[in-house]
């Protein structure tokens, strides 16, 4: 969806977004729990975009809807605010488009109230959907393919870590599951589904790779 140019208008990272961050936006599932963690928006990329606010006061808010709750109340008109994504959210003013935002606070803004010029704006990338869920397993081997001859790149800890995904594939079966997720933090790599708390293979609401 583009918009035209608003007359009102005056003139969003487990690389950019730190770990910490997106893991307080992702509500945590236990050891043993058999299903899906809700979803998280946030946007891997080292590049920030940044626009000014064109009314004073502007609520950021926990995720992109006007019901969610605020965190942060920004400045006067043509405070700056720096971008990682867009996403769609509530309407507001007839535009749906929402930007998640890391400085100077960390929430979601509508984008009727930047100036971007039309939303989404250009060169915003959207965010990306990712999944946590926690291994079954102790010592879970990360490898660099969906495969269990590909090279291991990292170990993780007790049954019970948490690994954030963003997409799933298909490679060599596991104890019959052929599902295997990619995963973006703690390390990027593969795990096979077998051995994480998704409930099913491949999980609800996860992509295709």
């Amino acid at each position: 969806m583009v918009l035209p140019t608003r007359i009102r208008r005056l003139a969003v990272l487990a690389a950019g977004v730190p770990l910490a961050a997106a893991m307080t936006t992702v509500m945590l599932a236990g050891p043993a729990a058999a299903q899906s963690a809700p979803a998280a928006l946030v946007h891997y990329s080292s590049a920030g975009h940044h626009f000014r606010t064109v009314v004073p006061g502007l609520r950021v808010r926990k995720a992109p809807h006007t019901m969610a709750p605020v965190v942060h109340v920004l400045g006067p008109a043509g405070t700056r605010v720096t971008v990682t994504c867009f996403t769609i959210g509530s309407p507001v003013g007839g535009d749906k488009v929402w930007y998640h935002i890391v400085a100077p606070s960390t929430g979601f803004v509508a984008g009727f109230f930047l100036n971007t010029g039309r939303d989404p704006a250009a060169g915003v990338p959207p965010c990306e959907v990712v999944h946590l869920y926690r291994t079954l397993v102790t010592s879970l081997r990360v490898r660099k393919a969906p495969r269990t001859s590909a090279p291991v790149v990292h170990v993780l800890g007790p049954a019970g870590s948490p690994v954030v995904v963003n997409c799933y594939t298909t490679g060599t079966p596991v104890f019959k599951d052929n599902v295997w997720y990619h995963t973006v933090a703690p390390v990027r790599g593969f795990v096979a589904g077998v051995h994480l708390n998704t409930g099913q293979d491949p999980a609800k609401g996860v992509r295709h790779c």
